[in-house]
């Protein structure tokens, strides 16, 4: 693995509906593409098509990532008491995916989570205490993977989430403290929870191991190709460069964003939004 940033795309079996992966890539590979993070739910829409497109991908000598589950109908709630045995069954078949890839390809893969939330009525503490104990459990059982605790969406009408500011997610990570355990940045979350530029701190910025990489329309909806110019992408991904982040920038979107785009408009913003992540990290 090298150790500069490398620029990701998080996949999904959509994306290659009318083709192959590497008829899809091809385009993305030239503009600086050399990662693909998956997401691990075998709730998602075509989850049986995710093994055959991870195949793929490493065929073709692109870096693997993930994404551990974090949608409904799975929960983190309970996981420091009486739903720990529960909830880690159900992740461990997922999760597992990642570590036979580390296996597989020799080198360490990264895994994002989120912290736990949930809705009102709700102790914000015991979403802390799960949210640590389950850290604790990922890393004593998956020691050969990487995790990075994500800064969440804000929490929208009756939800409660602890992981949305960047200060919540570095006490995690000091709570919990472990080598393979850092951040992961959502440039897009992050500004949505303030609607500010807020400037990242070097105790951040030294923390960050992984990025997810989107725009925000003006009307406050994220994941975008970097079209709208309302998330300073390339000004923080230059301050990781300078601040030596090793790791992978993962432009994230949400296909069903792009539904009424016309084809050439969306690889046109897909292939420009990968050069311009490569630009500032190459």
């Amino acid at each position: 693995m090298s150790n500069d940033i490398r620029v990701g795309f998080s996949m999904h079996p959509r994306w290659v509906d009318h083709g192959d992966l590497e008829s899809f890539v091809t385009p993305l590979r030239s503009a600086g593409l050399s990662a693909l993070e998956f997401e691990l739910d075998d709730h998602l829409d075509l989850w049986t098509d995710f093994a055959p497109l991870m195949e793929a991908a490493f065929r073709s000598g692109l870096e693997l990532c993930f994404h551990a589950p974090y949608r409904p109908p799975r929960s983190l709630v309970g996981f420091a008491a009486e739903r720990r045995s529960t909830i880690a069954r159900e992740y461990r078949p997922m999760l597992d995916i990642a570590e036979e890839w580390t296996q597989r390809r020799g080198e360490a893969s990264t895994v994002v989570v989120h912290a736990a939330r949930a809705r009102l009525p709700v102790d914000p503490r015991s979403l802390l205490a799960d949210t640590e104990v389950f850290l604790h459990w990922l890393l004593r059982t998956y020691p050969g993977l990487c995790f990075a605790l994500e800064n969440d969406h804000p929490p929208e009408g009756d939800e409660v989430k602890i992981g949305v500011e960047r200060e919540a997610i570095l006490a995690m990570l000091a709570s919990v403290q472990n080598a393979h355990l850092g951040a992961c940045w959502d440039m897009g979350h992050d500004v949505l929870r303030n609607k500010t530029e807020e400037e990242p701190t070097p105790a951040w910025l030294s923390k960050v191991a992984h990025v997810h990489v989107h725009d925000v329309d003006n009307a406050g909806k994220d994941h975008y190709p970097l079209v709208f110019g309302n998330v300073p992408c390339v000004r923080w991904l230059r301050l990781l460069r300078k601040a030596k982040m090793k790791g992978i920038a993962v432009l994230e979107l949400q296909g069903g964003r792009l539904m009424n785009w016309p084809i050439e408009k969306i690889t046109a913003a897909l292939t420009d939004s990968v050069a311009s992540i490569a630009r500032e990290v190459g």
